[in-house]
């Protein structure tokens, strides 16, 4: 089941916080955004992942993951508090890290900032709101449907071989070529979400 995290952070607006946010975002995509790749890749339950900054006033954390939220969001706590503790010092009217960085208090803490999406919940799930997924499979699933067909999962992009080194030839070539193809809709599908999405806020503001 895929789970939607829209972390919807209000930023302080004194000069010195700004200043603080213009350096993060001077940084994010040499020194911060590695990080949190290196995070996403490890965990494999993360289909897509994007941080937004929304006229200086707000930062959101989207995600859509496999699983628990609760296991989600320690997950990420335990691997990223060097990514979490200046974003949190940036956020309106947030505790101190020393008190968020514990395993029940982060996940309160993000759970009030998840903003539920429009719309009403397919899977029963009501405080998430409407999330359309066009390929309900988890990360894992797809790995290995993807590696047990040829394709590029699983085994850092290495073709599957058999005896001899040879790449095996086998009967799920159409289907790992339709997978993909399906994968390939779903991320310009939630692309252009994203990109309404910030057209939007742009517009509002």
């Amino acid at each position: 089941m895929i789970t939607a995290l829209n972390m919807t952070v209000p930023l302080k607006q004194d000069p010195e916080s700004l200043a603080k946010l213009q350096k993060l975002k001077e940084v994010f995509a040499d020194h911060i955004q590695p990080e949190i790749d290196r995070a996403l890749r490890k965990s494999r339950i993360v289909h897509f992942a994007r941080v937004l900054v929304i006229h200086d006033k707000f930062l959101q954390v989207i995600t859509e993951f496999d699983g628990d939220p609760e296991e989600y969001t320690e997950f990420f706590r335990r691997e990223l508090p060097h990514v979490f503790k200046p974003i949190f010092e940036l956020a309106e009217g947030a505790p101190d890290w020393d008190h968020l960085n514990d395993q029940d208090t982060f996940f309160e803490a993000s759970k009030r900032l998840n903003v539920k999406a429009l719309g009403r919940s397919e899977d029963g799930r009501e405080e998430q709101g409407w999330l359309f997924s066009y390929f309900p499979r988890t990360v894992r699933e797809i790995e290995e449907a993807l590696a047990g067909s040829g394709g590029e999962a699983g085994n850092g992009g290495e073709p599957q071989t058999g005896h001899g080194g040879e790449p095996q030839a086998g009967n799920g070539r159409a289907d790992s070529a339709a997978a993909a193809a399906a994968l390939h809709a779903a991320a310009a599908a939630f692309t252009a979400a994203a990109a309404a999405f910030t057209a939007a806020a742009s517009k509002q503001g």
